[in-house]
C-alpha cells in the first residue's frame, strides 16, 4: 500500500515517517539544512503476508507544493498531519483538497505533537479537523493525537494503516505499461536509473519500453519495486527501474516525462475533462483561464477551454479541454489538479475523458453527447453508451489506446457487448446492431432521393452515397454495408452505381439490339474479344454509334471499358475474374503469370494484359514482379458466383 503524506510546512511528515518506519525521507543536504521537505521523500516497511506500506513524503512550503503534486499520483492512501499548536492551516486545506480532487478516497488524520500543548488545545485541533472533514463530506476518516519522537500514539496509527493494509486490493496489471517518472540520475556501475509510480500494467526485465520525451526505445536492466530487488515492475508499485537506450541520458529524461509501452505513445495537446472547481474559490472558473495543470508527474502550463456556458460555477463540475503548450501523454481517467496562473493556489481538478482530442467543433452538441458517454469508469459501460450514439461507428484502436486497454481485453468487451466489427484493420469500426441497421435504412434512403433528383441516371456511386450521408462514413464501411444490401436484395448495383431493387433504367430498342449483338464479338468462348474497331466492322455498323451505345450500357452496368476501345460484357469480365481466381488456388505460391493466365483462359497476351491491369485497378489482382497474386476474392468484386454464370 503506498501512503501519502500531505500537510503544512514542519507539522512533522517527515518525523512522523521516522518513528512509523525508522527511515528518515530527507534525503537532500538542502533539507537537512533547512529542516523541511522540498522534494519527494520515500520511506518503506515490509509486513508479514508479503505486503508491505510505501510512504511518499512530500513537502508542505506553498513553493514545493508542485513536488508534492508529483508525488501523490497512484496514491493508496492519504495521510493528513496536522500539528496540535498551529491546527489547520492553509496548505493543510489545500492538501487535503488535492487528495480529494485525485480520488483518493482513503484517507487518515494524525494530530502530531501533542506533548507541546495542554489537552484543551488537541480537543480543539479535532473540532477543526472535524469541521474539514465534514465540509468535505468525509466524516468517517479516523484521527490519531501522536506525539513522533517520544513514539506516544504511534503504535495505534501504525496498527490502523497495518490493517488498511491488508484490506487494500492489489492493482489489476492489465493494460499496457506505464509509469510516472520522478526522478532521474546516473548510478556508478549500475548506469540510469528513473523511479516512479506505475499507473498501469507490468513490466519485466528486458522488456522494450519507450520513454515519451522523445518516443526513444529502451530496455529495462533492472528493477527495485518498494526498495526490493525484482524481477517485474506492475501497477501500484513504487519503482527505480535501471533503463538503458541509444541516445537516451540523464539530461534527455525529466520529472514529469513517462516510461511506457510503445502502443501507448499517442502525444497530445488538446486533453477533454470532466473538470470541479473547488468550493474554496472565489470566482467562477472562466473561458480561456491560463493556468498550471499538474498530472501524473508533469507540470504544464494549460488553457481551459470551457465546452458549455463560458465558465463553470465554484464547486460546480463541467466539461472542459485543456488546452497544451506542449505534449502530454495521458489516458481516460488519469486525475489532475489546476493551479491558478501564479501557481499561488489549487482551484479545481478532475479526471480525463479524451485523451487526445481536437479544436475543430469541440463545443459542438454531437461532440459533448460523445463526451457524457465516454464518461464512464467502466471502459465497457463507455464503449456500450457510445456505441448507442455513434452513427459512424466507434475506432477500436483509438478507443483502446484512449482506455489503455490491451488486445485481450478489447476483444473481451466487444464480445461481452455483441457488437459488430466492421472492415478490417486499420479502418474498423465497431457498431451496436441498432445502429448499423439505421445505417443500412439511411444509404436505402439516400439512394432513393438520387432517384428522385436524377432519374436519368443508373443509380447512386459510393462517393454520391457519402456526401449525402450526415455524419461521415468512411469508404470502407460502406463499401461492406451496401454488399450487405445486395446480399438480401435490398439494393441492386449496376456499374459501381447502386440503386433500388424498383429502378429501371429506360433503354431504347436500338441500343438493346446493340448489345446483344455486340455481346457475341465481346466475349468469344476462345481467343481475344475483338476490338471496338473490329466489332463495329463485325456488325456492320458505324464505330461512333457503336461506341456510343455501349458507353450507355456502361453506365448501367451491362458493359466494362477496362482500356482504350476495350469494351467487355460485364458477365464475361466476371468469367474471366473467376478464371484468374482459380488459376490462383492451383499454384502452389497461390500467383500467377501472364502466360499462365493467356494459357488457362485461351486469349492473347495484349488483351490479358489490358484485362489484369484493370484487375490490378480494381483491387482484385495485385502484381508482384512478373507474377500476381489475388488481393480480393471474385465474389466480392464482381458480386457473382460460378452458378450464375
Amino acid at each position: 500500500m503506498i501512503i501519502a503524506t500531505a500537510g503544512h510546512v514542519d507539522h512533522g511528515k517527515t518525523e512522523l515517517i521516522k518513528a512509523l518506519t525508522g527511515i528518515d525521507s530527507d534525503r537532500l543536504p538542502e533539507e537537512k539544512a533547512r529542516g523541511m521537505s522540498i522534494d519527494l521523500g520515500f520511506a518503506y516497511q515490509s509486513l508479514p503476508g508479503n505486503t508491505s506500506l510505501g510512504f511518499v513524503d512530500v513537502p508542505g512550503h506553498e513553493k514545493f507544493i508542485r513536488n508534492m503534486l508529483a508525488g501523490v499520483g497512484g496514491i493508496d492512501l492519504g495521510l493528513l498531519v496536522v500539528a496540535a499548536d498551529d491546527g489547520v492551516m492553509p496548505q493543510t486545506r489545500e492538501h487535503f483538497a488535492i487528495l480529494d480532487l485525485l480520488g483518493i478516497d482513503e484517507c487518515v488524520v494524525a494530530i502530531t505533537k501533542i506533548d507541546r500543548v495542554d489537552d484543551e488545545r488537541v480537543v480543539a485541533v479535532q473540532g477543526q479537523i472535524k469541521t474539514l472533514l465534514g465540509d468535505a463530506g468525509r466524516e468517517d476518516i479516523e484521527v490519531f493525537p501522536l506525539c513522533a519522537p517520544d513514539n506516544e500514539g504511534v503504535d495505534a496509527l501504525r496498527l490502523a494503516l497495518h490493517k488498511r493494509a491488508q484490506r487494500v486490493k492489489h492493482r489489476s496489471a492489465d493494460g499496457h505499461f506505464r509509469m510516472a517518472i520522478d526522478r532521474v540520475f546516473t548510478l556508478k556501475g549500475v548506469g540510469l536509473v528513473v523511479t516512479g509510480m506505475v499507473f498501469a500494467g507490468a513490466a519485466s526485465i528486458d522488456d522494450s519500453l519507450l520513454v515519451s520525451c522523445d518516443g526513444s526505445p529502451v530496455r529495462v536492466r533492472g528493477i527495485r519495486a518498494h526498495n526490493q530487488l525484482s524481477e517485474r515492475a506492475q501497477a501500484g508499485q513504487r519503482c527505480a527501474i535501471n533503463i538503458v537506450g541509444r541516445g537516451v541520458s540523464e539530461s534527455s529524461l525529466s520529472r514529469g516525462d513517462w516510461l511506457m509501452h510503445s502502443n501507448l505513445y499517442a502525444p497530445s495537446q488538446r486533453i477533454d475533462v470532466d473538470l470541479r472547481v473547488l468550493e474554496s474559490e472565489s470566482r467562477p472558473l472562466k473561458h480561456w483561464t491560463p493556468t498550471h495543470l499538474h498530472i501524473g508527474a508533469a507540470h504544464l502550463a494549460a488553457r481551459v477551454a470551457v465546452l458549455s456556458g463560458g465558465a463553470i460555477a465554484v464547486g460546480e463540475r463541467g466539461l472542459v479541454q485543456l488546452v497544451l503548450a506542449q505534449d502530454a501523454f495521458v489516458v481516460h481517467g488519469d486525475r489532475f489538479v489546476l493551479r491558478d496562473q501564479s501557481a499561488q493556489r489549487t482551484i479545481a481538478g478532475g479526471h480525463v475523458i479524451a485523451p487526445c482530442s481536437s479544436k475543430r467543433g469541440r463545443a459542438r452538441p454531437a461532440r459533448i453527447a460523445q463526451l457524457h458517454a465516454m464518461n464512464h469508469r467502466d471502459p465497457a459501460d463507455a464503449l456500450a453508451a457510445l456505441t448507442d450514439i455513434s452513427e459512424a461507428g466507434v475506432s477500436p484502436n483509438a478507443f483502446a489506446v484512449a482506455n489503455n486497454l490491451a488486445q485481450a481485453q478489447m476483444d473481451t468487451i466487444i464480445e461481452s457487448l455483441a457488437l459488430r466489427r466492421v472492415v478490417r484493420q486499420p479502418q474498423q469500426r465497431l457498431f451496436n446492431e441498432t445502429q448499423w441497421q439505421n445505417m443500412l435504412k439511411r444509404i436505402e434512403k439516400a439512394i432513393e432521393l438520387f432517384h428522385q433528383s436524377k432519374p436519368e441516371l443508373p443509380g447512386a456511386s459510393l462517393k454520391d452515397i457519402q456526401l449525402a450521408l450526415k455524419p461521415h462514413i468512411e469508404t470502407a464501411i460502406l463499401e461492406e454495408a451496401t454488399g450487405q444490401l445486395i446480399n438480401a436484395k435490398r439494393l441492386g448495383e449496376r456499374a459501381k452505381r447502386f440503386h433500388s431493387p424498383a429502378h429501371a433504367v429506360q433503354v431504347s430498342g436500338r441500343d438493346r439490339q446493340l448489345w446483344t449483338a455486340a455481346a457475341d464479338c465481346l466475349s468469344p468462348h476462345s481467343g481475344s474479344p475483338l476490338s471496338l474497331h473490329q466489332a463495329a466492322q463485325a456488325l456492320g455498323v458505324d464505330k461512333k454509334l457503336l461506341e456510343k451505345s455501349l458507353k450507355n450500357a456502361v453506365k448501367i452496368g451491362e458493359m466494362v471499358l477496362i482500356a482504350k476501345n476495350r469494351f467487355l460484357p460485364t458477365s464475361y469480365m466476371a468469367r474471366l475474374g473467376l478464371a484468374a481466381e482459380a488459376l490462383a488456388k492451383s499454384s502452389s505460391e497461390e500467383c500467377f503469370s501472364v502466360a499462365e493466365f493467356c494459357k488457362q483462359s485461351k486469349i492473347g497476351r495484349n488483351f490479358a494484359i489490358d484485362l489484369l491491369e484493370y484487375f490490378d485497378r480494381l483491387g482484385f489482382t495485385e502484381q508482384q514482379g512478373n507474377n500476381r497474386r489475388i488481393r480480393r476474392s471474385a465474389a466480392t468484386v464482381f458480386r457473382v458466383d460460378d452458378e450464375s454464370l
